[in-house]
């Protein structure tokens, strides 16, 4: 979802812009109710996020402004007056969790707009094998959706518990409805482990970086496994982090047949991760 985040303070509101991004929304943010009212009309939002207490003056413009729904928090709620907007009133210190649970209830009552199939003979081999793996395990109750960038798998499994495909990469959100366990997996489609990693194709040069990921995905490059594996070794050697994504099969059995199997990246798992200290809030 579009989210608008108003508050005053730079930690707090940077903070929770990318605990926001991280879960997939998209976040503008402002520090004042001038900003507020600025970007309501310029981002057309579809929730606001604002603290109550504000150095040009409290939230109410800004909720009265508002045409879609608007969570405010505030220190003393029995400031806050009934706006139409208004959906919730949350106590500071907010708990980045009931955030979290609120915007899902929200996106939940948006009508859901269809988004392009995912096609499975072009996506990466391993989200395509994780899908197919969910595939037999729920019989086809799931749906898949690709955005270019995100394969979001969501559907139901009769298991209690999908930590299996969790452990394989992406990120998990879940829940239980009558004993059905409820998911819905992101996958990146190139299996980076940082979505703001650099990122080249096989065939071009390799960056000057502390770390960076070749991709070797639809390259349409001849591969020298050679090569390859000698460049990665340089950079291991001077401390440089290089991650080989989609890499084919018959590199990786160049490498063992030819004893240089050590010189192969470290396999990644299907990206990107969370930091550790946010990844209980996926649950």
């Amino acid at each position: 979802m579009r989210c608008l985040l108003v508050d005053d303070e730079p930690g707090i509101r940077e903070g929770l812009a990318m605990l926001l991004r991280r879960r997939g929304h998209e976040v503008h943010t402002a520090a004042d109710v001038a900003g507020g009212l600025t970007a309501l009309r310029e981002r057309q939002p579809d929730v606001v996020i604002t603290d109550w207490r504000l150095p040009d003056g409290d939230a109410a413009a800004i909720v009265a402004g508002s045409s879609c729904p608007v969570l405010v928090a505030s220190g003393h709620p029995d400031e806050v007056g009934r706006h139409a907007a208004l959906r919730q009133v949350l106590t500071k210190p907010v708990a980045p969790a009931r955030l979290l649970h609120l915007l899902d209830e929200l996106a939940a009552e948006r009508p859901v707009v269809p988004s392009r199939p995912a096609a499975a003979d072009r996506l990466p081999r391993d989200v395509a094998a994780v899908i197919a793996e969910l595939r037999t395990a729920a019989q086809d109750d799931f749906e898949v959706t690709d955005d270019g960038t995100f394969v979001t798998v969501r559907g139901r499994l009769p298991s209690p518990s999908i930590g299996a495909w969790a452990r394989a990469g992406g990120d998990l959100r879940r829940r239980s409805d009558g004993g059905v366990e409820l998911f819905e997996l992101r996958l990146c489609r190139d299996g980076r482990p940082d979505p703001a990693l650099v990122v080249v194709a096989a065939g071009e040069p390799w960056p000057e970086l502390a770390e960076f990921a070749v991709d070797f995905h639809d390259s349409g490059a001849a591969i020298d496994p050679a090569g390859c594996l000698d460049r990665s070794a340089a950079c291991r050697a001077v401390g440089r982090t290089v991650h080989f994504l989609n890499a084919p099969p018959d590199l990786a059995e160049w490498a063992a047949l030819h004893g240089r199997s050590h010189d192969m990246p470290k396999r990644e798992p299907i990206g990107p991760r969370l930091p550790a200290d946010l990844a209980d809030l996926w649950r």
